[in-house]
């Protein structure tokens, strides 16, 4: 006895068993849970996920308002709708505060900076009257230095006095240009300074750039894990494919081990027509067609109590197939049973798998298929039934 739609039930990537919903002979709708996975892995690993994600998001958030230059962060709707979860709070308000710091820092950094400047502003403007003094200075010694010079040509003075006076005139031109020079590297500090105001900023875009991308491929890959945790999360709940009995289970132990792939149950469904498979002898093939009338007899039941049922021939297999273990050949068909004739059965389950005689209706004489046991066998049985 073979089902037209018996649905195994398996899962792809396996794990521990935590509950036992369903058990051989349990009927069962479709999506029903039939096992349900140990979660506690799975969960811990979604949570890591998702925790790490919503970091890497509050960081990216962070980013891009330094990168824009504004005066607060604009957070994802997706931490916002969670911000009195505990978690997400300290979160959010760790990012704030950094950003608050780093935008704080640079902003303590360039002052500092401007403060120089005007430093070196004020130290021009020193050198600058220092200058202005020095010239009148020099000025009043050029007055003298030129009588001096007519007197000495009149010889009304000494030598000494007019080298004095030259002497004095070297020395203030010389401290004038001193303060000139001076005056020249502050300016060139004040250059050199608001080089380094504008290489802050510089610096901040660069550095927030570079962690920005790496935020964002972080994010992609995290959000790749997260759907994954969670399909694997929704996989613990395993679901029967459709309504039917539940058969075969080979999950019984809470605690065991289900590995990926494997059946663990099979799932009939009530409603559809069971069929039945019968081998037939070569001799016999050219005697069959689809249609043909059956008479089904379950030797699994009682055989005083048991009707026989009435199918149809609903295939024939159009090649010869050769047990590998017997070395004998034979031809395959199925056999159709209704609805309405497996009713007929009452109390009485149908499973697949269970052994079936089959008699092919084949004109004016019955023909025996290809039995799954040998008719001697059958008919000795039912000799010594009592």
């Amino acid at each position: 006895m073979v089902e037209s739609n018996v649905k195994k039930v398996q899962h792809p990537t396996g794990g521990v068993v935590g509950e036992l919903r369903a058990r051989d002979g349990d009927v069962v709708k479709a999506g029903d849970v039939v096992v349900r996975l140990d979660d506690t892995v799975t969960k811990a690993n979604l949570a890591i996920v998702t925790k790490n994600l919503d970091a890497a998001l509050a960081r990216a958030a962070r980013l891009q308002a330094e990168q824009r230059g504004i005066d607060r962060i604009d957070f994802p709707q997706s931490l916002l709708d969670r911000g009195n979860d505990y978690d997400v709070k300290t979160l959010l308000s760790a990012e704030t505060k950094l950003f608050d710091v780093r935008v704080n820092g640079r902003a303590g950094q360039k002052a500092q900076l401007r403060e120089r400047i005007q430093q070196l502003n004020e130290e021009i403007e020193g050198l600058s009257a220092q200058e202005r003094a020095k010239d009148k200075e020099i000025s009043l010694v050029q007055q003298e230095l030129t009588g001096v010079r007519d007197l000495y040509e009149k010889h009304l003075v000494q030598i000494s006095r007019l080298t004095t006076l030259e002497r004095d005139s070297a020395r203030l031109n010389g401290e004038r240009a001193q303060y000139i020079a001076s005056r020249a590297q502050a300016k060139g500090k004040i250059t050199e300074t608001e080089l380094q105001i504008i290489q802050v900023d510089k610096d901040m875009v660069s550095e927030v750039s570079k962690d920005l991308r790496e935020t964002n491929d972080k994010i992609g890959e995290l959000i790749e894990r997260k759907v994954a945790a969670e399909d694997q999360l929704r996989r613990v709940d395993i679901r029967a494919p459709q309504d039917g009995m539940v058969l075969q289970s080979t999950v019984h132990t809470v605690g065991g081990v289900v590995t990926a792939g494997d059946a663990l149950m099979l799932i009939v469904p009530q409603a559809d027509d069971l069929q039945v498979e019968a081998k037939v002898n070569p001799v016999d093939i050219d005697k069959l067609q689809i249609g043909q009338k059956t008479l089904l007899r379950l030797s699994a039941f009682n055989q005083r109590t048991t009707p026989e049922l009435n199918g149809v021939v609903s295939r024939v297999s159009p090649d010869v197939t050769t047990d590998q273990r017997t070395g004998q050949s034979y031809y395959t068909i199925r056999v159709s049973l209704p609805a309405e004739e497996v009713v007929r059965l009452g109390d009485s389950k149908l499973i697949p798998g269970m052994p079936v005689e089959a008699f092919v209706q084949t004109g004016d004489r019955t023909m025996l298929s290809y039995l799954m046991k040998p008719l001697h066998d059958q008919l000795m049985r039912a000799f010594r039934e009592k």
